[in-house]
């Protein structure tokens, strides 16, 4: 009769199949008991030592008889792996100051075969076995490490190591791939990690895929997606390599031929809305190019802007839901002391660029007032803001080779030149 085998899933969730039946286990997914069975699944091959054992799981615990708590986790633990449907037994034991699991009862985690993939990989010459090999892995990394106990020291520090391991087969693969010019491949492997880590070097792989099958318009949306998800989650702009995406899709993106009418569809704005116009930051390069060229022959006075949201002592702060509101009600009260002819941007959570035409250095300050007045209708609360000014002559004065940089007390901004 073939050896029973107990199969475990760490990868994504926590479950346990034996005899083809799920064993229904702790409900509670973080209790001690839980914790120790997985640590154990997690040292399959060589152990874990008992001192390190009682620290992983009782290391944050005010916990006075360390020894006398995993002892009492031992008893329930056995008896909850019997009454879960497993054979009787002992399940692990202690040898020599190190705690195993008992092969009596053989275990096969996702882990191991995970592992076990990747370094058949690591070895294999040829590279067409390389590139199945690979695939195989990364098709078993179905998410994060035991998401349920990412708040356990021990189950960080093992998720970090399977994370790496899984972008390291990836990012080999796809590279393969590339080579061989498989970008649909390429797009469904960096579209699932992208939806486990939303992170820029997925999204850039994703991105490059669309761009080499001609995909501008589908990659276009990824881009929109993954700055918005930069600013929303990081209150960061997006970066010089994404930036380069912007515009190498810019440039290639072709509108079908269509009737009149159609075109003006879809120029015209999708909402009428009243104050300044919002333009995202590639955008707002853009519209500083076109300006700057105007004013060579129009003669008209152009300055930039750039407002800071600072709290009471003059720092910046991002990523609190205090900094977000303050942020959003600047946004607010920008659009609103502006122009409709005026164009602004967010820059990161607490600064914004303005573009403002036809004015003066003293039009600037009485709209920084007003701009001051209108935060505060919409936000009570401890921030200022600061407010950098200069014209787009003095800027362009100052332009060194291909950046252009603005320097305020607060901190540092550019805008690229291409």
């Amino acid at each position: 009769m073939e050896e029973e085998i107990l199969k475990v899933r760490m990868l994504g969730g926590f479950s346990m199949v034996y005899q083809e039946k799920t064993l229904v286990f702790d409900r509670n997914y973080i209790s001690k008991s839980t914790q120790l069975l997985q640590i154990l699944f997690l040292h399959l091959e060589k152990g874990i030592a008992k001192e390190r054992l009682l620290e992983e799981l009782y290391g944050r615990d005010d916990v006075e008889n360390r020894n006398g708590s995993l002892n009492n986790t031992i008893f329930r633990l056995r008896k909850q792996l019997e009454a879960a449907g497993l054979p009787e037994g002992k399940y692990f034991y202690l040898k020599k100051g190190i705690y195993y699991w008992d092969s009596v009862i053989p275990v096969e985690t996702d882990l191991s075969v995970f592992e076990k993939k990747l370094e058949e990989s690591r070895k294999e010459t040829d590279e067409e076995k390389k590139t199945e090999l690979l695939k195989e892995t990364c098709a078993l990394y179905t998410g994060e490490l035991l998401p349920n106990m990412t708040g356990e020291n021990w189950a960080a520090v093992a998720n970090i190591h399977y994370r790496d391991l899984y972008f390291e087969a990836l990012e080999e693969l796809c590279t393969i791939l590339k080579e061989k010019r498989y970008y649909e491949t390429i797009y469904q492997l960096t579209t699932t990690a992208a939806g486990m880590y939303p992170f820029e070097e997925w999204q850039l792989w994703r991105i490059d895929s669309l761009i080499a099958m001609n995909r501008y318009q589908d990659a276009m949306a990824i881009y929109k997606e993954a700055t918005k998800h930069f600013f929303d989650d990081l209150g960061l702009p997006p970066s010089e390599e994404m930036l380069e995406r912007f515009r190498l899709m810019s440039d290639r993106i072709q509108q079908s031929v269509g009737a009149l009418e159609e075109i003006k569809k879809g120029l015209r704005e999708k909402e009428e809305q009243k104050g300044a116009y919002y333009c995202s930051f590639p955008s707002f390069i853009d519209i500083y190019h076109v300006i700057s060229r105007m004013m060579e022959r129009s003669g008209i006075s152009v300055y930039i802007m750039l407002c800071t949201l600072t709290d009471k002592n003059g720092e910046i702060r991002m990523g609190t839901d205090r900094n977000r509101e303050a942020s959003e009600a600047l946004r607010v009260a920008i659009c609103n002391s502006l122009r409709r002819g005026d164009f602004y941007t967010r820059y990161n959570e607490s600064q914004f660029l303005v573009m403002l035409s036809g004015t003066t250095l003293e039009n600037c300050q009485v709209l920084s007032a007003r701009i001051d007045r209108n935060f505060r209708k919409e936000f009570n609360g401890h921030f200022r803001i600061n407010y950098y000014m200069a014209s787009v002559v003095e800027l362009r004065e100052e332009k060194d080779g291909e950046t252009l940089s603005f320097h305020s007390a607060a901190d540092c901004w550019k805008i690229s030149q291409k």
